[in-house]
């Protein structure tokens, strides 16, 4: 069965886009048994960090085996690879990891754990990215900008029920080698004027690219993170949100995408949960026990997952009227 394969982009930083992700990498495999991929896209490389810590990403990074020195080999074009994604994809990643990596190997044939395995990032991809248009000619053709990923990474989502990517805050071909993989995009934002600005970009980019390209690639919802639900300014986003996404998406020739109906508060946990030198005894201690907006904060991520699972089997939830949602929201 071929994986779920899902990114993540927003046109704003410090939305909570990477932190989402790895939060969902962590429930999705240590919270319901399975194997996930995380490929980081992003420059900045939290995803990584949050998921090996500086040393490991060090030694890959030294090593030749992150994700920008695939596009730097492409870029190099003398048909020499550094990158080779068997050696470049770090299994048995996060703190939550109770298996070692050394020891993934000796398991019984047929053994079934979930775990979060990562093809890390690197600062590197900061140059990397104003060169990309220059890999197709590298390459003599055989290569385009966007398919980097697809040609030489993809072939290794087969061992995954889901592969999450982290893409950078633009839609440049770095991005676009993340797209040109997924079967679906989320948004997750802030609901205020300034992280919400770029959706219609968003939309109306990636359906010129999905067209160009033929792709499947659908937008599967919105995702609100950092909401404060005494902030005025968060509540008036969150009754505004609705009418901005169908105007966004209305000549994109899909429809207009849900909101989840999962909202991730702000909380300290979740910050915390990005240290990774940090060793939390299990899921609820590395997400927090303490209530926020009436349930425990480590619920929050399961209750993600349990909806991003429905919308890739094609349920939704039904959410009630949008303003008594808002309403709640505000009330929680």
């Amino acid at each position: 069965m071929a994986p779920h394969v899902l990114s993540f982009i927003n046109l704003k930083g410090g939305v909570a886009k990477t932190t989402a992700t790895v939060q969902l990498a962590d429930t999705l495999a240590f919270m319901k048994q399975k194997r996930v991929l995380v490929l980081d896209l992003d420059p900045q490389t939290n995803a990584t960090l949050a998921l090996i810590g500086e040393q490991r990403w060090e030694e890959a990074d030294e090593a030749g085996q992150t994700l920008a020195h695939l596009f730097l080999d492409l870029l190099r074009g003398d048909g020499t690879f550094t990158f080779d994604a068997t050696r470049a994809i770090l299994r048995g990643v996060s703190n939550l990891n109770r298996v070692p990596p050394e020891m993934i190997d000796q398991l019984p044939e047929g053994t079934r754990y979930g775990r979060v395995d990562l093809l890390p990032s690197s600062i590197r991809l900061i140059d990397v990215q104003d060169r990309m248009q220059d890999i197709a000619g590298r390459s003599h053709y055989s290569v385009g900008p966007m398919e980097a990923v697809k040609k030489f990474v993809a072939p290794a989502f087969s061992a995954y029920d889901y592969v999450l990517i982290d893409c950078p805050p633009n839609l440049g071909f770095v991005t676009q080698n993340g797209l040109e993989v997924s079967d679906h995009y989320l948004i997750p934002t802030i609901p205020d004027r300034l992280s919400t600005y770029g959706i219609p970009q968003i939309a109306a980019r990636i359906a010129q690219i999905r067209r160009a390209r033929d792709l499947r690639l659908r937008c599967l919802g919105v995702l609100i993170t950092k909401y404060q639900s005494q902030s005025a300014q968060h509540r008036q986003g969150l009754q505004r949100l609705p009418d901005d996404l169908r105007a966004a998406f209305e000549t994109t020739g899909e429809g207009t995408p849900p909101i989840l109906t999962t909202v991730l508060p702000q909380t300290n946990a979740s910050a915390e949960a990005m240290t990774s030198d940090r060793a939390p005894a299990n899921y609820r201690e590395k997400y927090g026990s303490g209530v926020v907006a009436g349930q425990a904060a480590y619920k929050y991520g399961l209750d993600l997952a349990d909806e991003i699972e429905d919308l890739l089997n094609g349920q939704t939830r039904a959410p009630s009227p949008f303003s008594q949602w808002a309403q709640d929201m505000g009330n929680r």
